[in-house]
């Protein structure tokens, strides 16, 4: 039986937690990762510095739930669900919803990008797990699409890996200098639009490309 003693410390725990995810929230909006210190954490929390080490193993661990409740991409896999045997024009149309959902949310979300320039600005064993782990899950869906490109001259993983880096790159670049690549400025709606279109027109390409050589 829970005694009331008991409820109140977990509370408390939960509180402190909550605010020490704020607090490292509040630095990576507002001056970006290279100010996640321990006592500017823990001072924005109004504790001392055992703060962390009392409520996580260390500092990294709590870096480590910050960045896994603000990764959209958990969320995203679980929301494209795929039947047991998913068909070409399925995965197509799937990889194609996750990647323009992937800018619009990539956009959306100033947090996500200040992670995404933590983690190509800095080796960090706590982001590489990360990344691994997301990593690991688009890999059971890139999986599927092999037996649809094998022997086509079409590197399927190439082309999602080119969109995804070009996404980043676009919205970041909008993001911080408010200017264009190519002559495209994603924060224009029409601009967008062309993106998430160009990206429909590329990935069915690949696959009508694919599709061809399978029948040659």
């Amino acid at each position: 039986m829970t005694t009331p003693r008991k409820k109140y410390k977990e509370r408390d725990t939960e509180e402190t937690k909550r605010k020490l995810l704020e607090a490292v929230s509040l630095i990576m909006r507002e001056v970006g990762h290279a100010d996640l210190k321990t006592m500017k954490i823990s001072r924005l929390t109004g504790k001392s510095k055992g703060v962390i080490s009392y409520h996580y193993k260390n500092l990294n661990e709590l870096l480590k739930d910050y960045v896994k409740q603000k990764d959209y991409w958990p969320p995203f896999f679980e929301r494209f669900h795929l039947s047991a045997e998913p068909g070409e024009n399925e995965l197509r149309r799937m990889f194609t919803e996750l990647m323009q959902d992937n800018l619009n949310m990539f956009q959306q979300t100033p947090e996500m990008q200040k992670i995404i320039l933590w983690q190509i600005s800095q080796e960090s064993p706590l982001l590489r797990s990360i990344s691994d782990e997301r990593e690991a899950e688009g890999a059971k869906l890139l999986n599927m699409t092999a037996p649809y490109f094998l022997h086509s001259d079409v590197n399927f993983k190439a082309i999602i890996a080119l969109l995804l880096g070009g996404s980043y790159y676009l919205v970041l670049h909008a993001a911080t200098n408010k200017s264009t690549v190519c002559g495209i400025d994603i924060n224009w709606d029409k601009d967008r639009d062309e993106i998430l279109k160009t990206i429909g027109q590329v990935i069915g390409w690949s696959w009508e490309k694919a599709k061809e050589k399978r029948a040659s």
